[in-house]
């Protein structure tokens, strides 16, 4: 495809019979990766993460889907975030997700979502996540329950974990209200730390980056993203 071919599967699929699964999985990448991401079912979930009990569905975006759920033996409250299946066809991505993931999981500040666990199954690259029992800082904007000294007092929470995630070596790049949570006190916490780097060649381009693409949000971008 890359040198303009257009290979089918039945071409394929005559000269290796046995791997007719394969081959459609991988012939129909690009079509899989048109469509508008669905995310799994509780029911597909529950299946696939047998130690944990899936909740409910959270929220849905263009980087995954994010479910509440529980760690049966621990009795611990998590959110899991599933990603596309799509990247699952994707061996660049594989290398890429454990290798950031890893540094996704030592970032431990206490305005940082932490990662407990992070893979593979199924076809289906996860993170299991601490989850915060609260609003995102757009819903408390969006309801007009944000005083101008309580936003001052939210800045330097989320400025000490941004330089402390830059002293890591990660770069959140899509800082906006949907990506900071408040928890019941009130303290601020970043959530999707990092996950456009690991994400970073993958094919929902004005969403997500490669090299020389603009990544993150217009009216949240920093100047030197929109210069390019």
């Amino acid at each position: 495809r890359r040198r303009g071919d257009a290979p089918t599967n039945q071409e394929y699929l005559g000269r290796f019979p046995d791997f007719s699964q394969a081959i459609n999985d991988a012939l129909n990448a690009g079509d899989k990766r048109s469509r508008a991401f669905v995310p799994p079912t509780i029911e597909h979930l529950s299946k696939v993460f047998p130690a944990l009990e899936i909740i409910k569905l959270l929220g849905v975006g263009g980087m995954g889907a994010v479910y509440q759920a529980r760690q049966k033996k621990l009795d611990r409250l998590v959110a899991l975030k599933i990603l596309p299946q799509e990247f699952a066809y994707d061996v660049k991505f594989a290398l890429r997700f454990t290798r950031e993931a890893r540094t996704l999981a030592k970032l431990n500040h206490p305005n940082i979502v932490s990662v407990f666990e992070f893979g593979n199954v199924q076809d289906t690259y996860y993170f299991l996540m601490e989850f915060v029992d609260g609003p995102t800082l757009r819903d408390v904007i969006s309801a007009g329950r944000l005083s101008p000294e309580e936003a001052l007092a939210i800045v330097p929470h989320l400025c000490s974990a941004l330089q402390f995630a830059h002293d890591k070596g990660v770069i959140h790049r899509d800082i906006k209200p949907e990506n900071i949570l408040l928890t019941k006190d009130g303290s601020p916490t970043i959530a999707d730390f990092g996950l456009s780097r690991i994400l970073g060649d993958a094919p929902q381009s004005t969403a997500l980056t490669g090299t020389h693409q603009i990544m993150g949000t217009l009216r949240y971008m920093a100047p030197e993203q929109l210069a390019g």
